[in-house]
């Protein structure tokens, strides 16, 4: 996830982000100036005064609800993944309080749980994912077989008569709860805003931002253009930063800050000094995730 560090950092974010906008950026420039010549007929056709208000009114009106659409999306999933974290701390709480001398296995099967999360909710070639699973010995059990697999010790655990019916119920709650989170993110990642939707955003946003340089170009030449132009630019990336927004798990640079919470948790699981704890970027690095 790209953070603001230090006085510049808005700058640093902004110069990053045209990683993942130059080509529509590089496109609406070549579109205007390739316009140009042809300008005065094109504005008389396709911009009279009345459309263009409209217009902007009604772009506006889509790129607002699907701003607030894409960040439910991405507050949902920032508040599991804290859910995550929270019952992974009550899932060793538990295992204090019940005395359970075989703990140590049961937490480390937690910490690679949410390793495991974390690279299926990327894809499985994600690298810090998978150096971390390394150090926990990973089988390459997916997250359901590992959740599975627990519920399996929990009652082992009973039947051996390390923990009583209640301990089993202590356990299988946060169990329960765990399940419930993954569910929630599973859900944010299959399904994704309408496509026909996105493709609607997307054309009305280059329409209106067209039509809008055609028209300054055509009335306040010769830099009306440069400004409809500009304008034009930041609806695109206004609109495509939404876009980035719908899905918090990908691309690695601006997703939430997975890697950080699972190396948290096995920092609380296991020690400071394991492998898995180790976060890959420092606390004034511009990319944390």
């Amino acid at each position: 996830m790209l953070r603001q560090v230090g006085p510049l950092g808005s700058f640093k974010v902004a110069a990053y982000l045209l990683r993942h906008l130059w080509l529509d950026l590089l496109l609406a420039g070549a579109l205007c100036a390739a316009s140009v010549p042809l300008n005065p007929l094109l504005a008389k056709k396709f911009a009279p005064e009345v459309l263009l208000p409209i217009w902007g009114i009604a772009v506006s009106v889509f790129i607002g609800f699907r701003h607030g659409q894409a960040y439910e999306r991405w507050w949902e999933a920032r508040k599991l993944w804290g859910a995550l974290l929270n019952h992974s701390r009550s899932w060793r709480d538990q295992l204090s309080a019940l005395m359970v001398d075989s703990a140590t296995p049961l937490l480390q099967q937690q910490a690679m749980l949410l390793w495991v999360i974390n690279l299926e909710l990327r894809g499985r070639s994600h690298p810090v994912a998978r150096r971390a699973l390394a150090a926990l010995d990973w089988n390459g059990s997916s997250a359901d077989a590992l959740l599975q697999s627990q519920a399996l010790a929990v009652a082992d655990l009973h039947r051996s008569g390390a923990i009583d019916g209640w301990g089993r119920l202590q356990l299988m709650d946060v169990h329960a709860r765990t399940v419930d989170a993954l569910g929630g993110l599973e859900r944010i990642r299959n399904h994704p805003l309408p496509a026909p939707y996105d493709v609607f955003v997307r054309v009305a946003v280059w329409s209106f931002g067209y039509l809008l340089f055609l028209r300054m170009d055509a009335l306040y030449a010769p830099y009306g253009g440069w400004v409809g132009w500009v304008v034009m630019l930041l609806f695109i990336a206004v609109e495509r930063l939404g876009a980035f927004i719908e899905t918090p798990f990908s691309p690695a640079d601006l997703a939430l800050p997975m890697n950080r919470i699972s190396a948290a948790v096995s920092r609380l699981l296991l020690s400071s000094e394991h492998p898995a704890a180790q976060t890959p970027d420092s606390e004034r690095a511009l990319i944390w995730t």
